[in-house]
């Protein structure tokens, strides 16, 4: 039995390390992609706007 909950412990490490490099690789293409955007452009009401769309939308951390 606790050669079981062992197993089950490295496999869920395993699983939370490859979710933690899949969400640092995310956010290294998002940061790559928002150097290459063109900057902010101000609207007449004083708010920024972009030009591209959002990446990740309902993504949560």
């Amino acid at each position: 039995m606790v050669l079981q909950r062992l197993e089950i412990c490295v496999e869920l490490l395993k699983l939370a390390i490859d979710f933690v490099i899949v969400v640092a690789e995310a956010v290294g293409v998002v940061i790559q992609q928002s150097e290459r955007t063109p900057p902010m452009i101000a609207a007449a009401s004083g708010r920024s706007i972009s030009s591209t769309s959002v990446p990740f939308v309902g993504f949560l951390p």
